[in-house]
């Protein structure tokens, strides 16, 4: 990524940081950003139990931000990036490129005359702001023409009944040309409300919940998948069966082909299906074809697509988590991650999912009761995802460092299984 104008090497403390991320879409639904979530000390901002998707951060989480790479947490979009008014008027944030990112302004920055000016420099010089938590103060106003894109905050009015009480607000806001963007949206009925108010943009939890999946039950491909998985993971079905189980269905072939192809098994050539199958191996080949199908529900929408991708990187997430605490079993660690967010890819309760998949009985109590052993990292992986810091820290004291690490290579991990394994 660019860098402008300022030479940048991360502090020796850039490490200490916990950032996680956040999609935002448009009316569309199309996945328009991502919100970047970071905060640089445990002591930085009071813990998330709410969850504003705002988090003060210090100088040093910026510069993590950059050594990380953009890129690589946003997949190419737009980043939102919170800014403090000592990083605006700092121009810290000229270490992005003004293409890559949309300056959030905190709510605790007002519209004094030196940010005012500071607000101006970053324009010229290609920035795009976004007001964070608008509430309509007065001290805000000469910041309005300036900014291009508004953030409010829904769900104090969502929690008392008084949404319709915003839509005076957004339609002046309208009124100046800016974009309106509602953060905290929870459900399919608020979103819905939103968008008759004339909110442009969402973000919050109604992107990971069934309802706005339209879910149903697993089509013949998923329930093919459902099948083949059974039989990989029972010892009596033979290769033969499982290359007449393959060979019903033409696209699963050629998606087992394409496995094969990839680079992770050195682009081998076949003469059979049953040479892919002892090619790639009964356990890594299950492991895929629960990947096909969490990405044959991706290709229903942007929506789908990105809770999609929320499962692969919080199954990696979970595994890497595990592994790198010396768990016997990090690969059913990335099994309970995947499946947990199975039931809202499907539209099915999760205890209809478990009875098509042949799992061990510590991971349905993970998955149903939140208990066992594996429910400790799958409370972990929740509480990073939601950007509770408190409770991640709770959980595994000092780990800042390894979890942002753990994290974003999952998010890139994700990405290439997710293209590799996505119908064609």
């Amino acid at each position: 990524m660019p860098v402008h104008d300022v030479e940048v090497t991360p502090p020796p403390t850039a490490q200490h940081v916990f950032i996680a991320r956040q999609p935002i879409f448009d009316r569309t639904p199309h996945r328009v950003a991502y919100e970047l979530l970071y905060r640089a000390s445990r002591e930085a901002t009071a813990a998330a139990t709410e969850l504003s998707a705002t988090f003060m951060c210090g100088d040093t989480a910026l510069h993590a931000l950059l050594s990380i790479g953009l890129e690589r947490l946003t997949a190419g979009t737009k980043a939102f990036v919170n800014i403090t008014e000592d990083h605006l008027l700092g121009d810290l944030y000229k270490i992005f490129d003004s293409q890559a990112v949309v300056l959030e302004l905190l709510e605790s920055i007002d519209g004094t005359p030196a940010v005012v000016d500071a607000c101006e420099r970053a324009i010229a010089e290609g920035y795009v702001l976004a007001l964070d938590d608008y509430d309509g103060r007065a001290s805000l106003d000469p910041l309005l023409p300036l900014a291009s894109i508004v953030k409010v905050d829904v769900l104090p009015h969502t929690r008392t009944g008084t949404l319709q009480a915003l839509a005076p607000l957004v339609a002046r806001l309208k009124g100046f040309g800016l974009t309106v963007l509602a953060e905290r949206v929870e459900t399919a009925e608020e979103l819905a409300e939103c968008k008759a108010m004339g909110f442009d943009l969402f973000q919050g939890y109604v992107f990971s919940r069934p309802e706005t999946l339209d879910g149903r039950a697993a089509n013949v491909h998923q329930a093919a998948v459902f099948q083949i998985v059974s039989m990989l993971n029972e010892p009596r079905v033979t290769e033969r069966d499982l290359e007449n189980a393959f060979r019903v269905h033409p696209s699963l072939s050629f998606t087992l082909l394409r496995i094969v192809n990839s680079a992770s098994f050195g682009g081998r050539s076949v003469d059979s299906i049953s040479h892919a199958i002892r090619l790639v191996g009964r356990e890594a080949l299950s492991r895929w074809m629960i990947i096909m199908l969490v990405a044959s529900v991706g290709s229903r929408s942007a929506v789908a697509h990105e809770a999609v991708m929320t499962a692969l990187v919080r199954g990696r997430f979970c595994e890497e988590v595990s592994a790198h605490a010396g768990h016997a079993d990090p690969s059913a660690r990335f099994l309970v991650g995947l499946l947990s967010r199975m039931d809202v890819l499907l539209g099915l309760p999760m205890e209809q999912v478990l009875e098509r998949l042949p799992v061990s009985q510590d991971v349905r109590d993970a998955l149903l009761l939140s208990t066992g052993p594996h429910a400790d990292v799958l409370r972990l992986a929740d509480a990073y995802e939601r950007a509770d810091w408190d409770l991640v820290e709770q959980e595994v004291p000092g780990m800042r460092a390894v979890f942002t690490e753990l994290y974003t290579e999952s998010v890139i991990w994700s990405g290439d299984r997710l293209a590799s394994a996505a119908p064609q």
